[in-house]
């Protein structure tokens, strides 16, 4: 059967497509690039025109993963909610969705290391102005009264990736429940936030 000619676009989310099956099916180690190309049914130049390697494939996936959470917080933030409910909707969307849960699994494995701080880094780069501008809006809302959103977001957000990652940063119950309060205290603290304010929506996104 000859092979179906597709813009590039759509073969480039053909091969990711299949690549996060094989992923969360097979694991990220023993999937090979012809598992892929058996899978897609296109040419090996074709799969390597797109992505040189099968590290880069998950790279591609981590981002897709983080640019489906950006595009949700940029509607949330773009409503007209106050800032608090969009600050707890976000937080809330930072939260992989269950259809995601396997893959990110993948993150933490052995060897994966790399992925797993670029599916940090990555969130933070792209969440951080969002909330940043909500939190500016909680500002003239009377909400928070930081006059450095964006320095704030981005610590609040950096501290809680890695304190409350049980692969970064491993702890027993009472030392996690103790860096939730820490993070918790340090958020509104940085926002200016009434105490205690914070304390549900932290804890839900941790």
């Amino acid at each position: 059967m000859p092979r179906t000619h597709r813009p590039a676009a759509q073969r480039r989310e053909e091969i990711l497509n299949a690549a996060h099956t094989l992923f969360t099916t097979k694991g990220f180690q023993p999937t090979t690039m012809e598992d892929i190309l058996r899978v897609v049914g296109i040419a090996k130049g074709t799969l390597y025109y797109h992505f040189p390697s099968k590290e880069q494939i998950l790279k591609a996936l981590v981002l897709r993963i983080v640019g489906q959470v950006e595009h949700q917080a940029r509607e949330i933030a773009d409503s007209q909610a106050p800032a608090m409910e969009k600050f707890a909707a976000i937080m809330a969307a930072m939260q992989v969705e269950d259809t995601e849960t396997e893959l990110v699994e993948q993150f933490h494995a052995p060897g994966n290391a790399e992925f797993h701080l670029l599916s940090i880094t990555a969130m933070i780069e792209h969440l951080t102005p969002i909330l940043a501008d909500v939190v500016a809006q909680g500002v003239s809302e009377g909400t928070f009264s930081t006059d450095r959103p964006y320095d704030a977001i981005e610590l609040v957000l950096s501290a809680s990736s890695i304190l409350l990652d049980h692969d970064i940063m491993d702890a027993n119950p009472a030392e996690l429940a103790r860096r939730r309060e820490s993070l918790i205290w340090a958020s509104e603290t940085l926002l200016g936030a009434r105490p205690g304010s914070l304390a549900n929506l932290l804890e839900a996104g941790s």
